[in-house]
């Protein structure tokens, strides 16, 4: 990628973000302009947090290179945004004390804007006793109760959201906790440069890429490993990927069904990545148009 071209004005930034949707080469890009001054890298990425879980997950940047923000887990730990962010803020700010760049770079929009705007429910913690009396609900029963607490957050949510159980649970234990905890830290100044293609088939193919060559670097034997060390009932097991691995593994689907649905969840969210950074402040940049990178 050629960049030297680009006004980032770095110097002048605090934080430096490299977002947008999957397979758009962010970290290539970030490892790149991390050569152009002194910097750290921290993973934006809500997949790439648990421990053992890294070759579906893409943890494939080059071992010479440390990036903060993966492995703070194992795979059956919970991991909320706040866990990601307390522990990539003391890497961060001491990025600052020595005079260097903290760059981002990952695709999970919350994470960015945890640290960019900063998020007022950050630090609300979990209601276990609320989780637990919630576990027998359907989704329509969540939405009721949701809409009884506060109807402004359900109207709010995209569809996606509306039928998630785990974020509904989330939003009525946010909506009845005693107090709005605001974020540690809001940063008044970053700049946040987001990679996608202008031609959207594009997408497919590039996904379709990454799927095979994760598949070929040992996919199948990391979820057999995770399946037989853990379990399927864990939420990090559900994350895309690894979803499709386990159904394979159970002989509830042929290869070429799973690829086929790894692909097409990784498309899912790609989209789903755009339509959340298109309501940020981003800088965009096409991968796939000549003269942009």
């Amino acid at each position: 990628m050629k960049i030297e071209n680009w006004n980032l004005k770095i110097k002048q930034q605090p934080l430096l973000c490299v977002v947008g949707p999957t397979g758009t080469g962010k970290t290539a890009l970030a490892l790149e302009l991390a050569k152009k001054q002194p910097s750290i890298l921290i993973s934006a990425d809500s997949r790439q947090v648990y421990r053992g879980m890294d070759v579906v997950t893409g943890k494939d940047h080059p071992h010479t290179t440390h990036i903060y923000g993966v492995d703070i887990v194992d795979p059956d730990e919970p991991c909320s945004v706040a866990t990601w962010y307390d522990a990539v803020m003391p890497h961060i700010t001491a990025a600052w004390d020595d005079g260097v760049l903290p760059i981002v770079v990952g695709g999970t929009g919350l994470y960015v804007k945890a640290l960019t705007s900063g998020i007022g429910t950050l630090h609300i913690p979990p209601n276990n006793h609320l989780r637990s009396e919630l576990v027998g609900y359907s989704v329509s029963e969540l939405q009721d109760k949701l809409y009884r607490v506060d109807p402004q957050k359900l109207t709010s949510m995209n569809e996606s959201d509306r039928a998630n159980p785990r974020r509904l649970v989330r939003a009525i234990e946010i909506a009845i906790a005693p107090k709005k905890l605001e974020s540690r830290i809001s940063l008044l100044e970053s700049k946040v440069i987001g990679l996608r293609y202008y031609d959207d088939s594009n997408y497919r193919s590039a996904i379709e890429v990454r799927v095979r060559a994760r598949l070929a670097a040992g996919a199948v034997e990391e979820a057999k490993r995770l399946l037989s060390q853990y379990g399927e009932n864990m939420t990090s097991l559900s994350a895309i990927g690894y979803r499709s691995l386990m159904t394979y593994i159970k002989g509830e689907m042929s290869e070429t069904e799973m690829v086929d649905r790894w692909v097409a969840d990784e498309l899912a969210y790609a989209k789903r990545q755009i339509v959340w950074f298109k309501k940020q402040s981003v800088e965009w940049q096409f991968v796939d148009k000549p003269g942009t990178i």
